[in-house]
């Protein structure tokens, strides 16, 4: 898909299947991130160390022997800035699952320049 909503429909598609080709496919090549901190406590400097950490999570699902994760957004919201874009959404499992990406577009295509992902324990205001 494209645009700002197939950015983030690939990039959960792909992580639901545990791809990781196909989700890194979503980033930009000097993209940051911020993962939650029980899997990785700094800032994530380009798509190598982003890698390399969805590559760790992704070895824990499967350890856990799981072949794929439920991923369902709630309460997303696109802002779309002309050649940058936030989207934010929640996720709920055992974490309510809190997102932020902000993808900026290049050449017409629109891709993930920073994800920050925190959790929260269900049940907190």
């Amino acid at each position: 898909m494209e645009g700002i909503q197939g950015v983030l429909i690939d990039f959960l598609y792909s992580f639901s299947k545990l791809d990781l080709e196909g989700m890194m496919a979503c980033f930009e090549d000097d993209a940051t991130s911020f993962f939650p901190i029980s899997h990785h406590l700094v800032m994530l400097d380009g798509k190598t160390e982003i890698r390399d950490a969805f590559e760790k999570v992704i070895s824990k699902v499967r350890a856990a022997g799981r072949k794929r994760i439920k991923l369902e957004p709630e309460d997303v919201k696109i802002q779309d800035f002309g050649d940058t874009a936030i989207v934010t959404f929640h996720i709920r499992d055992a974490d309510l699952s809190r997102r932020t990406l902000v993808l900026r577009k290049k050449e017409d295509k629109w891709l993930i320049q920073h994800l920050h992902a925190s959790n929260a324990p269900l049940g907190e205001a």
